[in-house]
């Protein structure tokens, strides 16, 4: 409040006191919560208050020109500020589009959009939208990083998938062909999106699955071919084994010639034994030499038949064995229950599938990462390999999705070995890090059919699956959709 001079005439020191509180009043309100404008408007405050006791009007003037300089560089701040505020508004506009184009939301964006909400539920400032940028790039950031490692462990499980064990000079080419892809997505893993990249992908797994074949048939031939030497070796070897037989007969019998005839004299009878004993010796030294010369090509002949199987199985396996899970791959599935459906019908017995699939398995990868995804769908495979029958084939069908071949098994036995499996994995506990976590499984079964396609017994328990998933960790029988 200004005050009032008790006469009628206003005294110098009572207008300069009045001036003094006004200008105090007005800085005060000039306060901005910044501690260097707010530390400088005190000083001003404290040279204010000591004007009424201040003669030399030059120090009064330089009081005033500071005060105008103050109050143009006070507008000045307050343009920066409103700037600042507008910037930092729009930048957090553009985080949430970006977030909001990106990919799937799962529970870090929620606590992270609830923390933003409460910062801006009272009100809305530089300070708080400073926070809330913050919290949103650091959001921004984790879900591009989560996407690259993902993207980039797509790329290197893909080049896993593409390497080719060969010595064949065909090959060369493809190796070619997979190094300069491999050379375009390193450096651009999201390059996976564009569908160039996906036929080019797709061509090169086509010819690796022809060169795997040639390679598989060149192996067949040189094992045929190393088949036959060994037993060439054996039949060249068996004969001679008969010659030396003969030979060695042969000179027995001029032994028992030699010794019959009476006419020869001792010395000439001496004569012709050591002759004999000689010619038995070379005979000796000469099979001695070719049964060693016999023995080392036959040992070379089974090393190189083991190396040839050795080869050749490892080779059949990388076409129908997946390399994440170790269980078998749609190839192999197919291959196997071509051969179970045939055994059914020609035993007369019944066979099941039963259809697995892993509830909610994206929130994994968007939640932990992909490598936790890998974690979880290897636990899965062994929890199963060691549930089933040594007789029963596990395989992987695609992503997320298994199926299980139980030969001489009928629906109702397989719908029990599908609940004992989906009761063992929702008790698993998976760890990753410093995060642990569970998951649950749906399950379809179907039983053979005689003289159905095996696209429409797999139809069949994708149809049970189907009606599983819509409620989650249940096992269906087709019977009952």
């Amino acid at each position: 409040m200004l005050r009032k001079p008790k006469s009628g005439k206003t005294h110098c020191s009572v207008y300069i006191e009045n001036l003094s509180t006004a200008i105090i009043h007005l800085l005060i309100a000039l306060k901005a919560n910044d501690e260097a404008i707010d530390s400088q408007i005190d000083k001003f405050k404290e040279q204010v208050k000591k004007i009424k006791f201040e003669e030399n009007p030059s120090k009064v003037i330089a009081l005033r020109d500071s005060i105008a300089d103050f109050v143009i560089k006070y507008d000045e701040y307050i343009h920066q500020k409103r700037d600042e505020f507008n910037k930092l508004l729009l930048s957090n506009i553009s985080i949430l589009i970006t977030l909001a184009k990106s990919s799937e939301a799962d529970t870090r964006w929620k606590n992270s959009l609830d923390e933003v909400k409460e910062l801006l539920k009272n009100k809305i400032d530089i300070e708080q939208l400073k926070k809330t940028k913050d919290i949103l790039f650091k959001l921004g950031t984790a879900t591009k990083d989560s996407k690259d490692i993902v993207y980039r462990d797509i790329v290197n499980i893909l080049f896993e998938l593409l390497d080719l064990e060969t010595d064949s000079p065909d090959a060369k080419p493809y190796l070619e062909k997979v190094q300069k892809l491999q050379t375009k997505l390193s450096s651009s893993p999201y390059r996976l999106d564009e569908k160039e990249i996906r036929d080019e992908i797709k061509s090169i797994v086509e010819e690796k699955e022809r060169l795997e074949e040639e390679y598989i048939e060149s192996l067949q031939k040189k094992l045929d071919k190393a088949l036959k030497a060994l037993i060439y070796t054996i039949t060249t070897f068996t004969t001679s084994s008969n010659n030396y037989v003969n030979t060695f007969e042969g000179h027995i019998e001029e032994i028992n010639n030699t010794i019959k005839n009476g006419n020869v004299d001792v010395d000439e009878l001496s004569k012709r034994l050591i002759g004999i004993a000689i010619k038995i010796k070379d005979t000796t030294l000469n099979m001695k030499n070719e049964l060693e010369e016999y023995s080392k090509k036959i040992d070379e002949a089974k090393k190189t038949i083991e190396e040839l199987k050795e080869k050749l199985k490892k080779a059949e396996e990388n076409l129908i064995i997946d390399p994440l899970t170790g269980v078998y791959n749609r190839r192999g599935l197919l291959h196997f229950l071509k051969i179970e459906i045939a055994r059914a019908k020609r035993y007369k017995q019944p066979m099941s599938i039963i259809m697995a699939d892993l509830d909610h398995f994206s929130r994994v990868n968007n939640t932990y990462g992909h490598l936790a995804g890998d974690i979880v769908l290897k636990g899965f495979c062994k929890t199963v390999k060691s549930l089933i029958r040594a007789t029963d084939i596990a395989a992987r069908y695609g992503g997320e999705e298994f199926i299980i071949i139980l030969p001489n098994t009928d629906i109702d036995s397989a719908y029990e070995v599908a609940e004992k499996i989906r009761n063992a994995i929702s008790k698993l506990k998976f760890k990753y890090k410093d995060e642990t976590f569970s998951i649950t499984s749906s399950f379809g079964v179907s039983q053979y059919k005689d003289d159905e396609t095996i696209e429409k017994l797999i139809k069949r328990a994708d149809a049970a699956l189907y009606k599983a998933k819509e409620k989650r960790n249940i096992t269906v029988k087709e019977s009952q959709i």
